[in-house]
């Protein structure tokens, strides 16, 4: 019994490590990231990964991604110190394949790779070739961008783009070829500051309804040999001895020619057509153009009407330069912001000013009005008061005053005070009159009661 349990355990542990090592094929993450030729081999187990490949700045020297054909999502390798070789056999699709500052990179290829619709590669300075499958690509590529490298040549790169194609700043390229018959509206070619650039093959083209853009390159010749319609955007800048379009009759966008080299057989072509209406559209056309040390810009000096093209190397062609007679674009946003805090002031001011003006006059109507007075105390205002000075008390009878050992009262406390009636100005209370006795020689009033003081009538 102990002899079988023992090859069942053993069994067991090893479907277990087996299954340990596994690799989920379409992880929750959507991401898998590779540090080290473990998990090359580990990544290599499916044949169909969802989710997205990437490579760790410390990964290792040699990527081979051997037995998987189809990554549903990106290839991202960027800033990998140590990567000298990547390749794959069986990768035959991917969404979008990105090499971005790789150093040491010299080795790329991907036979069998057809079916992407981005791929872009910058800084790759050692990278002298790739091979990339020639054939018809699996579905639209949007984007082919391949940016500072020194690769020789790009003979796989046969496909229409439905986007941007930009070949810039590669300095070993020496030849390119564009072996399709239109460049597609929405599609812009560039090929820009590629120094030892001597040919590009483009005689096949009949049509250009897109844009495409060629300059700062060692190129002296080009024949659009077939070209008969510009419906897009063309910009030739450049040292050329030749450029040749002998059927060319219609130009529904621009045509922009500059070149340091003669070529007034092109310019009086142009014009010749021009002038007897076989040629109908906008061209600009410009021979033995002067090219300055400080600024790169080319101004024409003999033929057609001077125009400043200034080339662009990783951009999409820019529309035709207009002159530049108008205020620049910093200049008129700080007229804007100027002007914005100029009306700002005004406003706040005015309103301070209103606010003030509006608190003066309620102070003003505030200090018009009257002040109370107090009833208690004065019966009578102070504008009808009499400014002449009291009278004596008059009587039909003799003038009476008090008798001796009397003394003045005043109204007793309980009596509540009354005002005159209007016909007879103001008085006392009324009281009853005590009699008056005599007292001695003296008239003297003869009652306990306190005297009353009567005024003359108003």
């Amino acid at each position: 019994m102990k002899l079988r349990i023992g090859p069942l355990i053993f069994l067991v542990l090893q479907c277990l490590i087996c299954c340990t090592g596994a690799v989920d094929c379409a992880p929750a993450s959507q991401s898998f990231t590779i540090k080290t030729p473990q998990n090359v081999s580990d990544i290599n187990t499916c044949e169909t990964f969802t989710g997205n490949i990437v490579v760790a700045a410390d990964g290792p020297e040699e990527i081979a991604l051997e037995g998987i054909s189809t990554i549903n999502g990106n290839l991202d390798i960027e800033n990998v110190a140590n990567l000298r070789s990547l390749s794959s056999k069986s990768l035959k699709a991917v969404s979008s394949f990105t090499l971005n500052n790789l150093p040491k990179l010299s080795e790329l290829s991907f036979p069998a790779l057809k079916n992407f619709t981005s791929l872009k590669w910058y800084n790759l300075p050692v990278l002298a070739g790739s091979a990339i499958t020639a054939g018809l690509p699996g579905g639209e590529i949007q984007e082919i961008t391949i940016v500072n490298t020194s690769i020789k040549s790009l003979d796989w790169l046969i496909w229409p783009v439905g986007g941007q194609l930009n070949i810039s700043d590669n300095a070993k390229l020496e030849k390119f070829s564009i072996p399709y018959g239109t460049i597609n509206a929405g599609s812009t070619l560039t090929f820009s500051n590629n120094t030892s650039l001597v040919n590009i093959t483009i005689s096949s083209v009949s049509g250009i309804y897109g844009a495409l853009q060629i300059s700062d390159t060692a190129i002296s010749e080009i024949l659009f040999d077939e070209l008969e319609t510009i419906s897009g955007y063309v910009q030739l800048n450049g040292d050329f001895k030749n450029v040749s379009m002998p059927i060319l009759r219609q130009i529904n966008g621009a045509l922009n020619v500059q070149s340091t080299g003669d070529i007034s057989s092109l310019c009086n072509n142009l014009e010749q057509a021009a002038s007897s209406q076989i040629l109908r559209g906008h061209y600009e056309c410009n021979a033995n153009v002067e090219k300055s040390p400080v600024n790169p810009t080319l101004t024409a000096t003999t033929t057609g009407i001077p125009v400043s093209i200034i080339p662009s190397a990783t951009k999409s062609p820019s529309p035709i330069p207009e002159p530049s007679g108008g205020l620049s674009e910093g200049v008129k946003i700080g007229i804007s912001v100027a002007i914005a805090v100029v009306v700002t002031v005004l406003l706040v001011f005015l309103a301070l000013l209103c606010f003030k003006r509006r608190i003066r006059a309620k102070v003003q109507e505030i200090e018009k009005k009257p002040k109370p007075s107090d009833s208690s105390t004065d019966l009578t205002p102070p504008d009808t008061i009499d400014p002449a000075p009291p009278k004596e008390l008059e009587s039909p009878r003799i003038r009476v005053e008090l008798a001796s050992g009397r003394q003045a009262q005043e109204l007793d406390a309980r009596e509540r005070v009354k005002e005159m009636e209007a016909a007879h100005g103001t008085s006392e209370l009324d009281s009853p009159i005590t009699p008056i006795s005599r007292a001695g020689s003296w008239w003297t009033i003869a009652s306990d009661g306190p005297l009353i003081r009567h005024e003359l009538p108003a």
